[in-house]
């Protein structure tokens, strides 16, 4: 093979154009390629402060007028015999409860945590939903759409407490909720013609199910969920005051925004039946606020190999703000190397430790339970549990009591907030064979 017709097929074949565009010859591009290609891969491993003098001295030795940062990235082709270089991703989730009057106590798998991975061949059961002893008015659910290893849906949903005034029990309109929202899921069909079920859409269906379902008298509850896809495209509808986190390394990435009509009253679904709307018309009673799914806010976001989504009831949030949140997790997550510092200093970056993630269980139940300690497990169960201490912690001022004292000082409201407690956690993991048809760039703070 010529000099000409290695440079065609060589990994620095983008490089063609600039080397004879200062002057070089074939040979001399081809050896240019490969120095490149090797100097580039040492750059990564190179503390970020370095790669600002080791980008311009390689530039320099090479001869270019433009720093190293500034030129073309080396990328894998994609020839006719290659698969389409489409990022898949699966999941690994778990879900954590605790009811207001269950005592604390060193959690239980399938009591107090439950383990779900969207991997699992023939799971048993199907998928995740909550049941009354174990989480009180608060649910949660988590299951495979179509059955598909690379869509997910889960989330929460909290029973509104005021409709015990009414002698209803609000639990049964959650955990209804969330068990049709994962059933339906599950059956979903669609997907091989390309349509994925929609969060709203999921709300909508079952909550037109447990309005029409004569077991449920009564009830509300305030919902959220997620849908994530093979490519890590997620959609959430959030209705009321449940809501969810997503954490990149060291940080919070995306925070949602809670739906009131005043403080401490969410926008709720909720069944009013005939006859108690006829009473309250004849002798008053308190209003019962009742929004639809199509109230719910609606976002869309790209989820990267790693990223952690945690979805909670207001349980959490009123005793734990997002930074309090962060830090349980980045203990839990760097404790167990899935992340790591850069340097061995306060504030250094927190980087993803990618092959540990790809690592994470894929099969998971009742059953056969884990060999080993699963990250969306332990988190699920690290927040359910700082969640409840706090609220029970009658020193500890959460977000909820420093919302009172500030919109209603004379009320001098001190500690926690207990209640119930519903958290969903879902890890994203990027199928390794396909990350190689990504580029990687070089990463430095120039």
């Amino acid at each position: 093979m010529s000099t000409s017709d290695r440079l065609r097929y060589s990994p620095g074949v983008k490089w063609r154009s600039r080397c004879q565009h200062d002057g070089l010859s074939a040979a001399s591009c081809l050896t240019l390629a490969h120095l490149t290609a090797a100097m580039s891969a040492t750059l990564t491993t190179l503390p970020a402060s370095y790669l600002r003098y080791a980008t311009r001295g390689l530039s320099s030795y090479l001869g270019f007028r433009e720093p190293l940062s500034q030129m073309p990235l080396l990328q894998h082709r994609a020839y006719s015999s290659d698969p389409p270089a489409q990022t898949r991703f699966t999941y690994r989730l778990a879900a954590a409860a605790a009811g207001k009057r269950t005592p604390s106590r060193a959690p239980k798998a399938w009591q107090d945590y439950w383990l779900y991975t969207s991997t699992q061949v023939n799971a048993t059961p199907p998928y995740l939903r909550s049941t009354k002893p174990n989480s009180g008015e608060d649910a949660f659910f988590a299951a495979t759409v179509g059955g598909s290893k690379h869509h997910v849906a889960f989330g929460v949903a909290d029973g509104v407490g005021g409709w015990q005034d009414q002698g209803v029990d609000p639990s049964d309109f959650s955990h209804g909720l969330c068990g049709l929202m994962a059933g339906t899921a599950y059956i979903h069909e669609g997907l091989e013609a390309g349509k994925n079920v929609r969060p709203q859409e999921l709300m909508q269906t079952a909550y037109d199910a447990v309005s029409v379902n004569p077991r449920i008298v009564a009830g509300g509850c305030t919902a959220s969920l997620a849908v994530v896809d093979g490519a890590g495209g997620m959609e959430t509808a959030n209705l009321g005051d449940s809501g969810f986190l997503i954490f990149s390394p060291g940080r919070v990435a995306h925070r949602s925004q809670i739906q009131t009509h005043a403080f401490n009253t969410p926008y709720q679904l909720a069944k009013v039946p005939p006859k108690m709307q006829a009473q309250n018309a004849i002798f008053g009673g308190s209003a019962h606020y009742s929004e639809t799914p199509a109230q719910a806010d609606v976002e869309r976001y790209q989820l990267k190999h790693g990223d952690v989504v945690l979805f909670a009831t207001d349980g959490v949030w009123d005793n734990l703000s997002a930074q309090e949140t962060l830090g349980v997790v980045t203990k839990v997550i760097e404790e167990h190397g899935y992340w790591f510092k850069s340097h061995n200093f306060p504030g250094a970056e927190s980087l993803l430790n990618a092959t540990l993630i790809r690592s994470l269980s894929q099969e998971v139940d009742e059953k056969s339970g884990l060999k080993g300690p699963y990250l969306p497990g332990l988190l699920a169960t690290a927040v359910m549990r700082e969640a409840k201490v706090a609220g029970l912690d009658t020193r500890r001022n959460g977000p909820f009591a420093k919302e009172v004292n500030l919109l209603y000082p004379q009320e001098g409201w001190r500690g926690g907030k207990a209640d119930d407690i519903a958290v969903v956690v879902c890890v994203a993991v990027e199928d390794g064979e396909a990350a190689m048809h990504e580029s990687i760039p070089i990463k430095a703070k120039l």
